[in-house]
């Protein structure tokens, strides 16, 4: 009977071993791991999505997803998304756990571009209108890269490209300007300022010249009245001389000579008179006509603009049109002889007309 029982009891422990699951439960299998990230590149900030739900358990389930991004941050979940603050390549990992305590890891690397910085010089600009402005991005800056690309909006709709532009404004105003820059992996980053645009100074001044005509080169004889008509068409005249000159055979009174006794009469378009006689061979009649304006100042976008502004209330017309000239020759003097006539019978003048004019001359400030 005893033999019996031991060899029952022997044919249950082989059965047992031979039969798996016949006297214990089976081992568990560990889950396995898999994760995808999207986007594997991105910028600062910008949300990565990472997944893990292809990851398996063939003999039970998963039960827990635990993510280690590198960048000293976990989280738990099958799907999550992380943004990094701090560009650079992360090792990110993930564990999972079955249901039995089994684990498995995956790891995944992502890249994580630094935004470019966009600086612009100068800032705060106040600029003359119509006048070129260099705008500078050229210190705008890439962390981990390079910046490839400059973009420019100067406000008033017109728009420029390259590290350096030049813009005029064409009108006065406040304008905010933009510039955007981009680095080598595509992101990009912008920065404003203002830009006031003011109207241009100008100095108005109102130098005097001297403008001339022709001189007149003539013979009288004595006793004799020459007329003459005068034409004069300068504008902004504030003087205007008209001088006779004449060479006189001048002697010591005990020779018995005589001077040329000469007189300049002249009639201006107003009909103003002078008159003068002389026998020192220079007389000279002067028409005082206007003072030129006072200097002024005023803003304006240009010259053009500036002048326009003027107009013609500085201009002066006086003195313009036709001046009546008289030269008279009374007695011509010269060597008298004792016992016979007056030798000299006439002589030669001149007349010289000036005019004295203002001009006007804008000079910006």
């Amino acid at each position: 009977m005893r033999r019996e029982l031991a060899a029952l009891l022997a044919g249950a422990v082989l059965l047992g071993a031979l039969v798996p699951g016949c006297l214990s439960q089976a081992e568990n299998r560990p889950p396995a791991a898999v994760l995808t990230a999207f986007p594997r590149a991105a910028n600062t900030g910008q949300p990565v999505v990472f997944d893990a739900s292809n990851s398996t358990d063939r003999d039970g389930k998963i039960v827990r997803y635990h993510w280690d991004f590198g960048d000293s941050t976990e989280e738990l979940g099958v799907s999550v998304e992380h943004s990094f603050s701090e560009g650079g390549t992360y090792t990110v990992t993930l564990t999972v756990t079955d249901n039995e305590g089994k684990k498995d890891r995956a790891n995944s690397t992502v890249r994580i571009n630094e935004y470019p910085a966009a600086r612009m010089d100068p800032v705060g600009l106040e600029v003359k209108v119509l006048s070129q402005v260099l705008f500078s991005g050229a210190n705008s800056t890439d962390p981990d890269g390079s910046v490839v690309d400059w973009r420019w909006e100067f406000g008033d709709g017109k728009t420029g490209k390259g590290s350096q532009a030049v813009h005029v404004y064409e009108d006065t105003g406040t304008y905010i300007v933009n510039l955007t820059v981009t680095d080598d992996f595509g992101a990009c980053s912008n920065c404003s300022s203002a830009v006031t645009v003011v109207l241009r100074s100008f100095d108005i001044t109102w130098p005097l010249s001297t403008r001339s005509l022709p001189q007149v080169s003539q013979y009288s004889s004595e006793n004799t009245t020459t007329n003459r008509t005068e034409t004069i068409s300068f504008e902004n005249m504030t003087r205007v001389q008209f001088r006779l000159t004449w060479t006189d055979d001048i002697r010591h009174w005990l020779l018995l000579a005589f001077n040329d006794d000469f007189a300049l009469r002249v009639t201006d378009p107003s009909n103003n008179t002078q008159y003068l006689r002389d026998m020192k061979g220079d007389i000279s009649l002067n028409f005082t006509l206007a003072d030129p304006p006072a200097p002024l100042s005023l803003k304006a976008k240009s010259p053009a603009d500036a002048l326009a502004q003027i107009g013609d209330k500085y201009g002066s017309g006086l003195g313009r049109g036709d001046w009546l000239v008289w030269v008279i020759l009374g007695e011509a003097g010269g060597l008298q002889e004792i016992t016979g006539p007056d030798a000299d019978l006439g002589n030669n003048w001149r007349l010289d007309i000036n005019c004295q004019v203002f001009e006007l001359v804008i000079t910006e400030k």
